[in-house]
């Protein structure tokens, strides 16, 4: 079984070893620190560049994951406000002639 260091991995992998370090923090790859450095086995980084390559029909993967968006729909907009560039309930009530309380 061949180990390697933070830097023997990360030329490995052909990344930085601020980016490999950042992945095994968050356990994004699998790596062990059994003193103050951090110890990665061959068959995890092989496992690790295993699982980018694209499957059938896709393009290959980064290493990122996928993106979570919060937003619940995709045309919606804001209304009022200073920027506001459609009609309030007045306006509307002018433009189409309708008789409005003071």
């Amino acid at each position: 079984m061949i180990t390697y260091g933070l830097e023997d991995a990360a030329q490995f992998l052909h990344m930085s070893t601020a980016a490999l370090g950042s992945l095994a923090r968050s356990a994004k790859i699998k790596a062990a620190k059994p003193g103050k450095r951090w110890v990665f086995l061959e068959e995890d980084l092989v496992a690790y560049l295993n699982a980018l390559y694209a499957v059938h029909g896709q393009a290959p993967r980064s290493g990122c994951e996928e993106e979570t968006s919060q937003w619940h729909c995709i045309n919606a907009e804001t209304r009022g406000g200073l920027t506001s560039r459609r009609p309030a309930g007045k306006e509307y009530a002018a433009l189409l002639g309708l008789k409005t309380r003071s």
